[in-house]
């Protein structure tokens, strides 16, 4: 049997990093029946498959992402694609919503730290989240939906495109929330959005990719920073004596343990990587949550490194289909990690470290995270 073959997804869900050393280690491509795609785990192959649309398209056939959300610009390439990113790129843009996280954010932060229950409070619902949403309501003028509803449907949306084994009950959920998400982002989105030459299909599809990334993202990565930083004293020390440490606590953060773990990509010929051979047709993954992990790249890099110096990572991806939001997102939980720091030099987790369940593959991230304000 070979290692792809051992791998479940249930093994991955639970804690995928073991798993996907032993694939770099030993079996850098491979092919997991439990998944039924091909995982990429290496650094150099996951940037190769990112950089060669001609060898591996974004246009797959079955997409699973046109699939769960409707034609996206991330389930397209060439000329599609860049029609589609170009239309919604100028809501995500520095420009866009750079006085947002200078002024409103910290101002949002405030309103709901000092509505935490001093005896303690979970942080993903009752901060993590609504900053995240917020964050994505406000580029978009999305006004017609509270923070609640909102993040209920991407929870929804994000079940549907982990559904890796096509469980009905899980597509259930999905398609309960595409359908009422896209109710709300056709009628108040769409119209913010008619300027873009975009049609209301294609608004509604690529809104909910948005969620998928735009929220899912920097909540978990707000959640997991803080987490990250209280299970390490020091690095919150050093981030305290020297605030330029705060960026990089949180670019550590997504390079350690990254909210979203793959690009899906389709081979369009047979094609070789790292010695294995690809049949033309197959459904690849491009693993970044791997390639963020690979010795090859990084030194000790299953340690959480405040100070590491060893360029940039790939969680918000590579080539043509870098994230959209990227700015947007990596802003969002920088301003978010300092401003709770700031407020409450007492901060502490309710229980330890150790204690804490981080769970998912495609999407990982905390299920809860309970801390007290006051240590």
């Amino acid at each position: 049997m070979t290692i792809g073959e051992s791998i479940t997804l249930a093994e991955l869900e639970l804690d995928p990093y073991p798993a996907l050393a032993r694939l770099r280690a030993d079996e850098p491509v491979a092919h997991v029946p439990d998944l039924d795609m091909w995982l990429v785990t290496r650094w150099d192959d996951v940037v190769l498959v990112h950089d060669r649309p001609d060898l591996f398209t974004s246009a797959t056939e079955p997409s699973w992402l046109n699939t769960v959300l409707g034609t996206n610009m991330l389930g397209s390439d060439g000329a599609e694609h860049r029609r589609l990113k170009d239309a919604l790129q100028p809501s995500f843009t520095p420009t866009a919503t750079g006085r947002w996280v200078a002024e409103r954010l910290p101002v949002i932060c405030d309103e709901l730290i000092d509505a935490f229950d001093p005896a303690g409070v979970d942080l993903m619902t009752a901060y993590a989240e609504p900053i995240a949403v917020r964050a994505l309501q406000d580029a978009l003028g999305w006004d017609n939906a509270s923070w609640q509803e909102i993040g209920e449907w991407t929870r929804g949306v994000c079940t549907g495109l982990a559904n890796f084994a096509n469980d009905p009950e899980l597509a259930t959920i999905a398609a309960a929330a595409n359908e009422q998400s896209g109710a709300s982002i056709r009628e108040r989105v769409a119209p913010n959005l008619a300027h873009t030459g975009l049609s209301a299909d294609e608004i509604v599809n690529n809104v909910r990719l948005c969620m998928s990334g735009g929220i899912n993202e920097p909540r978990d990565g707000i959640a997991l920073a803080v987490w990250a930083l209280l299970s390490h004293p020091a690095a919150v020390a050093a981030c305290r004596a020297d605030e330029s440490l705060w960026r990089n606590a949180c670019e550590e953060l997504f390079r350690w343990i990254s909210p979203v773990a793959t690009s899906t990509r389709q081979t369009t010929t047979e094609v070789e990587v790292a010695g294995t051979t690809i049949p033309a047709g197959a459904l690849v993954a491009a693993v970044i949550s791997s390639a963020n992990r690979d010795e090859r790249r990084w030194t000790d890099p299953d340690r959480y490194d405040l100070h590491r110096r060893e360029g940039t990572h790939l969680a918000f991806s590579t080539g043509a289909h870098v994230c959209l939001g990227a700015w947007l997102g990596r802003s969002t939980v920088r301003v978010a990690v300092q401003r709770l720091f700031d407020r409450l030099p007492d901060l502490d987790l309710a229980g330890s470290p150790e204690a804490v369940e981080i769970r998912g593959f495609e999407f990982r991230g905390p299920v809860r995270l309970d801390v007290r304000p006051t240590g």
